[in-house]
């Protein structure tokens, strides 16, 4: 049994406290670290890291994987100014009634999948579109007609399928919102590049926000786990079940807010979550939440994650727990 001393009351706990991760910022510098760029995604293509702004600007964002190395080594502490590279679409502002915005990337080979918001006063829903990489110049192509429907499964304001995940020729899309006071049944929809089918995958439920993925790797995979206080009346959050189950470090301890990290596995044609605990990464400051959009595994020694403009824009590498 372990003993809390929390805001001047004694509370006693059979759960353990939980270690938490410190994150390594990377500094960047040029156009990136305006917030009006609003990161909403990222993936690796071959060994560059490419970061998506969720506005219709004409471009993305790329770092290489070497010039990583040498800032989360600390080998080189000068900023990064990422290369912009060409994002060519159809004005969807003027051919896709209710656009908002880009808000998730993953890449297969050449192929590009993009997650596109839909927003009206009443209702949501996501596009997915389909495009490739020119190898030769690096541009990045969406045709206007290779548009997938994913429908949200209910209306949330400004929730939509956030996260993309790819598995062979299946194309995951998660929707932000899965809490149990919230949906009637959580799950992810698939679609088939074989079948050009939508299909419904079940899911747990889970408390909070899932913003973004990484790949999938021997079945299993990270989503970004967010909480913003006053989100509270808008997501309806029930219990903490892997607060309860795992513990909470001592920031998280002293906070409603919740920054983590959890993986799930894919087996038998669903999702779980695994038996591992959550990464929880050091809150900042009593009052700070830091907006997690993107997340990109890095090798087997951490997180890349990146802010979208809350509080700024920020990239940082978050180490494994132990």
């Amino acid at each position: 049994m372990f003993i809390i001393f929390l805001f001047g009351k004694v509370f006693f706990s059979c759960v353990s406290i939980q270690r938490e991760v410190d994150v390594k910022v990377i500094p960047l510098s040029g156009i990136i670290n305006d917030r009006n760029q609003e990161i909403s995604g990222m993936d690796w293509y071959k060994n560059n890291l490419i970061l998506l702004p969720e506005n219709l600007n004409g471009y993305l964002f790329s770092i290489s994987k070497s010039e990583l190395h040498l800032r989360i080594r600390s080998i080189d502490a000068t900023p990064i100014e990422p290369k912009k590279i060409p994002f060519i679409t159809p004005n969807y502002k003027e051919i896709l009634p209710g656009f908002d915005s880009f808000e998730a990337i993953a890449f297969r080979g050449d192929e590009v999948y993009v997650a596109i918001e839909i927003r009206y006063p009443d209702s949501m829903a996501t596009m997915l579109a389909r495009g490739h990489v020119n190898p030769l110049t690096g541009e990045v192509v969406l045709p206007e007609q290779n548009l997938v429907h994913f429908p949200v499964p209910k209306f949330v304001d400004n929730m939509s399928y956030e996260s993309l995940l790819i598995d062979k020729t299946d194309i995951f899309g998660f929707f932000e919102s899965n809490g149990k006071n919230l949906i009637d049944s959580a799950y992810a929809l698939s679609y088939s590049l074989k079948s050009k089918l939508v299909k419904r995958i079940d899911l747990p439920f889970i408390e909070y926000r899932i913003t973004d993925v990484t790949k999938i790797k021997e079945n299993k995979f990270w989503a970004i786990n967010y909480f913003f206080p006053r989100d509270t009346d808008l997501l309806k959050p029930s219990d903490d079940l892997l607060a309860q189950k795992f513990g909470e470090g001592e920031s998280h301890l002293r906070s409603k807010r919740v920054e983590r990290l959890i993986e799930f596995e894919l087996k038998g044609g669903v999702f779980n979550l695994t038996s591992r605990a959550p990464i929880q990464l050091v809150l900042e400051g009593d009052e700070t939440s830091r907006k997690w959009e993107a997340i990109s595994r890095y090798d087997n020694e951490g997180f890349l994650l990146a802010t979208d403009k809350y509080p700024t824009t920020m990239l940082v590498f978050a180490p494994f727990g132990k």
